[in-house]
This record gives structure tokens, sequence and C-alpha cells, in this order.
């Protein structure tokens, strides 16, 4: 007989990530390519970085970060290009991400980037917005 427990932990995100990714796998003509890029100072201490995939001709954009001290001098706009590049060089037509308001939603406008779909009051009082470029 089955028994229901609680696990709040990331060892179970993983494992339900893992057998998801394998059942989808079986109706998908497409692997993903993982992707990433980032920029270290001197001492080697991450400054700024992206992470996402190509998976099909869709370029899935995770995360984007910049550290304080590194913000306003076009590194995200660099990583960002690099990532968009490779991925089109992968076969990606479309690049999608989702951002938050307080986020980055007027620097992803700025390079092409359009609204899809958003979800208000999220998760109480902001919004999301799920963000879509053609290549």
């Amino acid at each position: 007989m089955y028994q229901l427990k609680v696990d709040n932990t990331d060892a179970l995100n993983s494992a339900l990530r893992a057998q998801m990714v394998e059942f989808n796998a079986q109706h998908f003509d497409a692997q993903r390519v993982p992707l990433g890029y980032k920029f270290t100072d001197e001492q080697g201490e991450l400054v700024a970085g992206i992470s996402g995939c190509v998976f099909g001709n869709w370029l899935m954009i995770s995360w984007l970060w910049c550290s304080d001290s590194a913000r306003g001098k076009g590194l995200a706009d660099k990583l960002l290009t690099e990532l968009e590049q490779v991925a089109i060089e992968l076969g990606a037509t479309t690049a999608q991400l989702d951002t938050l308001d307080f986020q980055a939603k007027p620097f992803y406008e700025k390079r092409g980037y359009s609204v899809k779909h958003q979800l208000n009051n999220y998760p109480r009082s902001g919004t999301r917005y799920f963000m879509e470029k053609p290549l």
C-alpha cells in the first residue's frame, strides 16, 4: 500500500523533474542543449551570468543576473546577445523567458521581447510577465 509523506526537499524536486524529463522525452523529437555564459572579476568571482537551453527551435532563458557593482556596464546586454546568437546557430527561431515587474521587463522590451502573457497579483501584489522574441 502507498504512504503519503511530507517531503519539502530539493531532492524531491530534482527527482520529480528527472521523472518528468524522462516521460516528456518520449513525446518530443528534440533534446535540451544547455547554454550558459558568465563574467567574472579579477578574483574569479561571478559578477554577471545567463543560462538557459535550446529546446527544438526555442531558446528558453532561465536566468539572467548582474551584480549591483556591474550594472549599467553593458554586461547583461552582451550576455543576452551571445546566448541568442549561439541559440540561432543551434536552430532556435524564438526566445522565451519570464520576468517580474521589479526585475528587467524594460531591458527585455528594448531588445525586442514582447509580453505574451502576464500573471497579475503574483505572488500577491506583483506581476509576472512571460515574454517572447523572434530570433
